[in-house]
């Protein structure tokens, strides 16, 4: 499962959307979730991509599988997804209205967004807005979708300055990250995670990571445990465990799946699997994949 860049989500998953949407290759693209995903083949197989995506609700709701959970946004409510996320479209209402706003890493590092730029990488995934807060963002998201119309799509200074006051508006919202300047600890936390979306294949061990970065074990899960709560073992484990998920949409069985994460034995990955996801991986595959798409799509991403 390979990251889908920009171009390769909308010709994967979106039939029905124009030729100049799917040859936008902009840094920043904004669209109507009712014009951009109608049509979307659903059911939608898990999938990564390389850049981040914001859904924000304004009418209707949307269900999506982010990482080990399902999130139903309505009015008023914002997915949050990042670069390198597992994750999959699983539900939208027939009157679902609303802003799919994708960007790239790279924008991030303009000089506007210094102090934040950490910090927007440790956005909750789910965000309600407050009254005040909506109506900002349903203001200033037609207002950046017509400064992208009059520039043919492109991006420039301004439609990247406005991106930067949208992620720093719902930074704010965010409990537990609003008001946090980046950090050392946020750093290396954010440092590890591009890492272990790299390696988490063939690297298991905590050691490995930190040799990477150049500081100690200890320091490394320190900073870990600090900013996300979870150890950097149950990082690991959870990415393996959430990855195995999609691929468990193909038709591998699940001793294929174990042997491509590199798990010693097919039991020890199902005992994990169990441990981190509640069931098994048969069960999941029984519970919630019979009479999905057809597998031999996952073998194309």
């Amino acid at each position: 499962m390979e990251f889908l860049s920009n171009f390769e989500y909308k010709k994967l998953f979106l039939p029905n959307i124009t030729e100049q949407i799917l040859a936008n290759n902009a840094d920043i693209q904004l669209y109507r979730i009712e014009n951009y995903l109608k049509g979307i083949l659903m059911p939608v197989i898990p999938y990564r991509t390389a850049f981040n995506f914001v859904i924000f609700v304004t009418n209707g709701h949307i269900k999506q599988h982010l990482e080990n959970k399902e999130y139903h946004a309505q009015e008023g409510e914002i997915i949050f997804i990042k670069q390198g996320s597992i994750t999959a479209t699983l539900e939208l209402s027939d009157d679902i209205e609303g802003f799919f706003l994708a960007y790239e890493n790279n924008v991030l590092s303009e000089q506007e967004l210094p102090k934040h730029k950490t910090s927007i990488f440790f956005i909750s995934p789910f965000l309600k807005l407050d009254h005040l807060s909506y109506h900002t963002l349903t203001q200033l998201l037609p207002v950046m979708e017509q400064e992208l119309m009059l520039n043919n799509l492109n991006t420039n200074d301004v439609i990247i300055c406005m991106l930067h006051l949208i992620l720093v508006k719902i930074l704010c919202i965010n409990s537990g990250v609003a008001h946090t300047s980046a950090t050392r600890q946020m750093e290396v936390s954010l440092q590890f995670r591009d890492l272990l979306i790299k390696y988490h294949l063939e690297e298991k061990k905590a050691g490995f990571y930190a040799q990477k970065m150049s500081v100690t074990e200890n320091y490394l899960n320190k900073c870990v445990k600090n900013v996300t709560l979870k150890s950097v073992k149950h990082w690991i484990n959870e990415i393996d465990i959430n990855y195995s998920k999609a691929l468990l949409y193909s038709s591998k069985d699940i001793a294929e799946i174990a042997y491509e994460l590199n798990f010693h034995t097919a039991s020890h990955f199902t005992q994990l699997f169990k441990k981190i996801a509640g069931i098994t991986p048969k069960e999941y595959r029984t519970q919630f994949l019979n009479n999905k798409t057809n597998p031999a799509i996952l073998n194309e991403i």
